[in-house]
């Protein structure tokens, strides 16, 4: 089923698109501010790059034909949205281990960061339900490929199986050994 959305610019209501300029603005004032515009010119063309790209991959996907193309547009903004996360997870690191130094007048960055990151886990949960929402509809429509639907209700189960062995393990402490017979854990 070809995807048509009634309004052309209608990524722009989406909470996950206007959360995601948030984040690039918010991106690129912290990159201004504490990282060297010559040392770091890599790292903050990155940042601002990876910020800027999670919000214009929703747009591009918005306008693809098909719902399918649309969610692996979300795909690559959750990408780009987990290497942002990763660089200031790195410069939290650093600034902790001593590794990066703040210039003075600068204490607020370990809150600032703090900050971006909870919006950025967030923003990637967010866009993770907005998928999911997306696939139950092509599900509805029937525009989901069979052998997608299999690969996710056998993932499912796997991971409800899981999810019950360690209840088991640590709820009574049981496990199966190898012979599937229970063993009291020691």
């Amino acid at each position: 089923m070809i995807y048509q959305p009634k309004n052309p610019i209608g990524y722009r209501k989406l909470l996950t698109w206007r959360q995601d300029g948030e984040i690039y603005h918010r991106t690129k004032d912290f990159t201004n501010v504490y990282l060297d515009k010559i040392k770091d010119s890599r790292l903050l063309n990155h940042m601002n790059d990876s910020g800027r790209s999670v919000q214009r991959n929703i747009e591009e996907g918005f306008k693809r034909a098909t719902t399918k193309e649309y969610i692996e547009f979300l795909g690559f903004s959750r990408g780009s949205l987990e290497e942002l996360k990763g660089d200031f997870e790195e410069l939290k690191r650093e600034y902790k281990e001593g590794i990066r130094r703040v210039n003075k007048g600068r204490e607020g960055i370990e809150k600032e960061i703090e900050e971006l990151l909870g919006l950025i886990y967030g923003e990637d949960c967010m866009m993770g339900r907005q998928i999911i929402s997306l696939e139950r509809k092509m599900v509805n429509e029937k525009t989901l490929p069979q052998k997608e639907i299999i690969k996710r209700e056998m993932d499912t189960s796997k991971k409800a199986n899981e999810l019950f062995w360690k209840n088991v393990k640590d709820g009574f402490g049981l496990e199966r050994n190898e012979k599937g017979i229970f063993i009291k854990k020691k």
